[in-house]
């Protein structure tokens, strides 16, 4: 038999025990603990299996060793058995296995399937929570110190995991539990304030699936941390997965860009991975630039704006605090006024609306095209997508999208050269020297 045959008998091997270890196991378990197991080759009669980490594998054989056993067994025979490695082992042994050989040793191919195989959701959901997180992105929850950044996470936290509304206005098309790390916050001020909004929607405080890890540091910095984040989120498929704040999950230095990149890289993959949705409470730069986009104002390496899907940005304002979002596939919306509710009575402090009309919480009208007919009122001379991106310090998406709307309002006019206003259009331009 040729070593295509090998490698794909081998592999049909694998997919019949594993639709016998869904019959004998719950949806549930099945989910958490053999959908992430990845058939990584044959030696003999040893089938060889992937898994993401260490902790995975032993809380593995250590609980589930019997149904995969008897599996096993019966599919493939009383002679087969499996040997489970984690990520790293199992490469090198796949290494050695596999099915596409070369001159001088073993390469392993890149995975690849047709563009029409690619997953697809049965029913697309745009919203984790609407207007404020799109399902699954990766994000910032960011704001300067004491502008209630981790108070929004949280109530973002708990009306998930109850599907009731964020701050009183904003619906969640996706609930589930929600896993926390709060490096700033003791165990009684964090449980205090899961209590209290909890009295306010009246819910159970006791059923509240809010899942809190409780280690004493968390360094994502470190493989070792990586992978035990990773095991966890494996473990209890939160929805949602908060690290409040960024600065206290690592000791890189946030301006160097390749730093950034690979810790981002990192949650990117286990997004991915797990569908998990991640939010970051991060802090804005102590003087950000009142003109700039509000992402430009996050502090380190730009690379971290240029990575998020979702972005809550928290402002004060001579003592008015405003929520703004922005979405990477979807409009962005706000402001929206805000205000800390002081306790009173048996209700503690809370982020709030000041206003829970929605009509008056709705998004409001979109400034960028206006400034970009400002730009182009004052030039000689067509302006391009990018210099209108770097003089307005917005993302290149927003600006394409604000121009098509110009566009098709008739207000501006596309050169070979750039963009003009659709009244200079007929005029003689300065050229370049």
């Amino acid at each position: 038999m040729s070593e295509d045959k090998h490698c794909s008998a081998d592999a049909d091997l694998w997919t019949r025990i594993l639709a016998r270890i869904a019959e004998i196991v719950s949806p549930g378990c099945f989910d958490t603990w053999f959908r992430p197991l990845a058939f990584a080759g044959r030696e003999g009669s040893t089938l060889l299996l992937n898994v993401p980490n260490e902790t995975f594998r032993k809380w593995l054989l250590d609980t589930y060793s019997e149904p995969l056993r008897q599996a096993v067994t019966q599919i493939a025979g009383p002679h087969f058995e499996v040997r489970v490695l984690p990520d790293s082992a199992a490469e090198r042994s796949h290494s050695r296995n596999a099915c596409e050989q070369t001159g001088n040793g073993t390469i392993v191919p890149l995975p690849v399937v047709r563009a029409s195989a690619l997953h697809t959701p049965a029913q697309p959901q745009t919203w984790l929570v609407e207007q404020l997180w799109t399902n699954g992105a990766v994000g910032v929850i960011g704001g300067s110190p004491k502008s209630g950044k981790s108070w929004l996470a949280l109530d973002m936290a708990v009306s998930i995991v109850s599907g009731t509304q964020c701050l009183g206005a904003f619906p969640v098309h996706a609930s589930g539990p929600v896993l926390l790390y709060a490096a700033e916050d003791s165990a009684a001020a964090l449980r205090a304030r899961l209590e209290t909004l909890s009295r306010i929607r009246q819910l159970d405080f006791a059923s509240l699936d809010v899942r809190v890890i409780t280690a004493e540091s968390l360094r994502l910095d470190r493989i070792e941390d990586q992978d035990r984040l990773k095991a966890t989120v494996f473990v209890h498929h939160p929805v949602l997965l908060v690290l409040d704040p960024l600065v206290r999950v690592h000791a890189i230095d946030e301006n160097v860009a390749g730093q950034v990149a690979a810790l981002l890289g990192y949650l990117r993959t286990l997004q991915r991975k797990t569908g998990v949705a991640v939010a970051l409470i991060h802090h804005l730069r102590k003087n950000p630039s009142p003109s700039g986009g509000a992402g430009y104002s996050l502090r380190g390496s730009s690379d971290l704006y240029a990575w998020l899907d979702s972005f809550l940005c928290l402002r004060k304002h001579h003592d008015q605090l405003t929520l703004s979002a922005e979405h990477r596939s979807a409009q962005g919306a706000g402001p929206f006024p805000l205000e800390l509710a002081q306790p009173s009575g048996d209700t503690g402090a809370h982020l709030r609306l000041v206003s829970t009309d929605r009509a008056e919480a709705g998004p409001k009208e979109d400034a960028l095209p206006g400034r970009i007919l400002q730009r182009l009122s004052g030039a000689t001379e067509p302006i391009t997508v990018e210099a209108l991106r770097n003089g307005l310090q917005v993302r290149n998406q927003r600006v394409v999208e604000a121009l098509r709307q110009l566009l098709s309002q008739g207000a501006i006019q596309r050169l070979p050269r750039g963009y003009v206003l659709a009244a200079q259009s007929s005029l003689p331009l300065m050229k370049h020297s």
